[in-house]
Parts: C-alpha cells; structure tokens; sequence
C-alpha cells in the first residue's frame, strides 16, 4: 500500500507494494509523462498549456493525463477558461520513492 508523507516542504509518495510499483513504474514508462510531471511540479497548467509546451497534439496530451490519472500521481480540477470549462492538471506529488526492499522501508521510517 502506498504511503503519503507530508511535510512543511513537500508531499511525498512512498511506493513499497510491488503492484503499486509497477503502476507508477508504468506512468514513468513515457517521456512525454514524464515531462508532464515536471511541468505540473513547478506549477498548475492547462491541457492546452501543455500541448503549447511540448508541441504535441491535444488528444496526446489528454491521453497521457488520463494515464497520470490513474497512476494517482496528478490531481485534476476545472476552472473558467476563454472558451468555456478548462482542465487543469496540478502534481499530486513532489517526490515519489521506490522502495524494493524492507531493508530501505525501515531506513525511510528512521529518516524521519
């Protein structure tokens, strides 16, 4: 089961259940989410905002938002846009560990 941690500085996401690893080793899998990620981190954006950025299709952008979705690592809301309804994808996250060994499980809980 994953673990959250908040701190004054930052949240951060501890993977240690290896199907929840896969599943955000999975949404890493692609560059275009991966950078995704970095964009949302500094902060909040638009899927037209991120399509501009990355020179890519809206649809591509939408689709890889949805697979960031459903790995819980963003947070969707809407707001007014020029247009009508905007999407906007903000981080969930701004660090995310892998542990794989209970060894490393018990060093993070000693960091703290």
């Amino acid at each position: 089961m994953n673990k959250v941690f908040v701190s004054f500085l930052f949240m951060e996401l501890v993977v240690t259940d290896p199907e929840d690893i896969l599943r955000v080793s999975t949404a890493f899998s692609s560059m275009t989410r991966i950078n995704i990620l970095k964009l949302v981190a500094e902060k909040p954006k638009s899927i037209t905002e991120l399509s501009n950025e990355l020179m890519m299709s809206k649809g591509n952008i939408s689709s890889q938002v949805a697979e960031l979705q459903n790995a819980g690592l963003i947070e969707i809301s809407y707001e007014n846009g020029e247009k009508g309804i905007k999407k906007m994808i903000k981080s969930k996250y701004d660090r995310i560990i892998i542990v794989l060994s209970e060894s490393g499980s018990s060093l993070q809980e000693s960091n703290k």
